[in-house]
């Protein structure tokens, strides 16, 4: 099973993760319109924090560099 998971990446973690990271951006797309509601939009805030956004975004970047790294050593 794991075998057949890896093959629909092309054996790639850096395909698999561009792929999670597309995936992250098309449902806070759709959940954009939940966010106009002020309720909504305070438990997002609160359970994101928007002073950490910088944060998440250099884990994103450390797990996508390491990912092709792993892919590069392979090749």
């Amino acid at each position: 099973m794991w075998a057949k998971i890896k093959a629909s990446f092309k054996n790639s973690i850096t395909i698999l993760w561009a792929r999670v990271v597309a995936l992250g951006g098309v449902l806070l797309a759709l959940g954009q319109s939940l966010a106009a509601d002020p309720n909504v939009n305070g438990a997002i805030q609160q359970a994101l924090q928007p002073k950490l956004i910088p944060y998440y975004i250099i884990g994103i970047g450390l797990i996508t560099e390491v990912a092709r790294r792993r892919t590069a050593k392979a090749a």
